[in-house]
């Protein structure tokens, strides 16, 4: 299993219910060019699956080690890296709630 495989595998479980999730959100991760994950959000659980789906709230694209630093929290986005293209995504804000409904 891929070290992205395993963070997205330990999203359910480490899902905070409730916490900044108020509606159902989409996520969707095209981590380089072989990681695509989507992550359902609801207020009572966290879905996630392999793939793309047909719609997505928000959409975050980086390289995989990028994304990585950023969930080991090794790296702290900035606008330079949406800037140079080095993260693209359609909601950043969205991503800062992401990111919120699995931290303590």
């Amino acid at each position: 299993m891929s070290d992205v495989a395993e963070v997205f595998a330990k999203l359910p479980e480490a899902y905070e219910q409730g916490r900044k999730v108020e509606v159902p959100r989409v996520f969707y991760f095209s981590l380089g060019e072989e990681e695509k994950w989507t992550v359902t959000l609801r207020p009572d659980k966290c879905e996630v699956a392999r793939g793309k789906p047909e719609n997505a709230d928000c959409f975050f694209k980086s390289s995989t080690q990028l994304f990585l630093d950023i969930w080991a929290r090794t790296h702290t986005p900035s606008p330079m890296d949406f800037l140079t293209g080095a993260i693209k995504s359609n909601n950043p804000m969205m991503l800062k709630e992401f990111i919120e409904a699995f931290q303590s």
